[in-house]
């Protein structure tokens, strides 16, 4: 599943990597080391910001490997959903796809901005794992699908009994 979304990634972005303190399948890409290994789907939006940073990047699309229905037509519409600016005139800081459920969005499916990074360390050094936690902190914008697409990105694979269901 992780190459799968590797795949869906590099039909849209320039470098794709994928974050996970486990062993991965060779994708042909490049394994960044989970910083906070087992502190959830924040630490690793953590370390792709700080990766990103690294290689100078303006900002990062995460996309959890356990979506299997989000497709590149899916990542473009959240990309083009996080340029301009917010309601307060400043640049949109994260931009997340509308799903449907509660929380109304997917934070594993967004792009933050890598001026984020010191609002997740931040989040991370005070207990908090959500990664929903830092859209909220960021106010990030709720990017709006058509309904087939917010139905893909609900989603999600957790178990093989959720594979065979889909």
């Amino acid at each position: 599943m992780a190459v799968r979304a590797a795949e869906t990634l590099a039909r849209v972005c320039d470098e794709v990597v994928v974050v996970s303190s486990r062993p991965v399948p060779d994708f042909g890409g490049r394994v960044v080391p989970d910083l906070r290994p087992g502190q959830g789907p924040l630490a690793g939006i953590e370390s792709a910001l700080r990766h990103g940073m690294d290689r100078g990047a303006a900002s990062v699309f995460v996309l959890a490997s356990d979506l299997p229905r989000v497709d590149s037509d899916i990542v473009e519409v959240v990309i083009e959903g996080a340029t301009g600016t917010g309601p307060d005139g400043e640049e949109v800081m994260a931009a997340a796809a509308h799903r449907v459920g509660n929380p109304d969005f997917e934070p594993l499916c967004a792009v933050y901005r890598i001026s984020c990074l010191d609002t997740v360390t931040h989040l991370l050094d005070n207990g908090e794992q959500a990664a929903r936690a830092l859209v909220e902190a960021v106010e990030g914008r709720r990017v709006v699908l058509n309904a087939a697409a917010a139905w893909a990105v609900s989603l999600n694979v957790n178990l093989p009994e959720d594979l065979d269901r889909l």
